[in-house]
């Protein structure tokens, strides 16, 4: 119940927004199609059918870990915290041997995300839980592909600002998410532009604008190599894009 509920939410949060993943996989095999190997291979999940991976990762998991970051960014924590509970709470699959351990390591990072008592927690704890995704996809060779967008041009508007923000924190999840540097470097690069002028009556944001130019920067100088470093850095920039979205005081984007 608890998951076809999530799914009803998660289609409402979807017709609001954009799909960002090519070719994302049927919700049934094709004809002719096993769903799932009779025997999993022994010698290593690389040799599983890469259709299979995505099954299991792109279609039950990656919208939902795509809208909990959507929903923390936005201040929406206990739906957040309803959907990581979906995630950890997946019914056994018997195509999950041959990478039992990555599915268990996603389950627990679910879990924890599912009791976060925080904003800031969640937002960290989620980075943690695409990490956890990202070193199965790493581990055997098969990452999503994703659409190619191109980064939005630059203005002294907030909207604008915002836009750009918003390409960046996708292709950093995406670096994140596929193991991939290139989109991870290109998210930064945007982040660590120099703020708006917020003006006196906006110092709180002021602030947080100049703590995720500083996140950014020292994320790119750092040249942070494993999924776990990156994931660590990330959950600091969201933690600090939750803060400013939800008018939290610029002190807690500190920690």
């Amino acid at each position: 119940m608890r998951r076809a509920t999530v799914v009803f939410s998660l289609a409402l949060i979807a017709a609001a927004g954009s799909q960002d993943v090519v070719g994302a996989p049927p919700t049934k095999p094709a004809p002719r199609k096993p769903a799932v190997p009779k025997q999993p291979p022994t010698s290593g999940p690389a040799q599983l059918p890469r259709d299979e991976l995505q099954r299991m990762h792109m279609h039950e998991n990656f919208d939902l870990l795509r809208a909990i970051e959507r929903l923390l960014i936005t201040g929406k924590l206990d739906d957040a915290k309803r959907f990581a509970a979906a995630i950890s709470e997946a019914p056994d699959s018997p195509a999950h041997g041959p990478w039992a351990a990555h599915v268990v390591a996603v389950r627990d990072r679910a879990a924890a995300l599912a009791r976060a008592t925080t904003l800031a927690q969640a937002t960290r704890l989620e980075a943690s839980l695409a990490a956890a995704c990202a070193s199965c996809h790493v581990e055997t060779g098969v990452a999503p592909e994703f659409r190619q967008f191109p980064v939005p041009p630059d203005a002294k508007t907030v909207e604008a600002r915002m836009l750009r923000h918003r390409w960046a924190a996708d292709r950093i999840w995406e670096g994140i998410i596929g193991g991939d540097p290139e989109p991870w470097r290109a998210g930064l690069d945007v982040l660590a532009a120099a703020p708006l002028d917020w003006g006196p009556s906006s110092s709180d944001r002021a602030v947080h604008a100049r703590t995720l130019q500083r996140l950014a920067s020292q994320a790119r100088a750092n040249k942070l190599a494993t999924t776990e470093a990156r994931a660590t850095a990330y959950g600091e920039i969201l933690s600090t894009c939750a803060a400013c979205h939800t008018g939290a005081p610029a002190a807690a984007s500190r920690r």
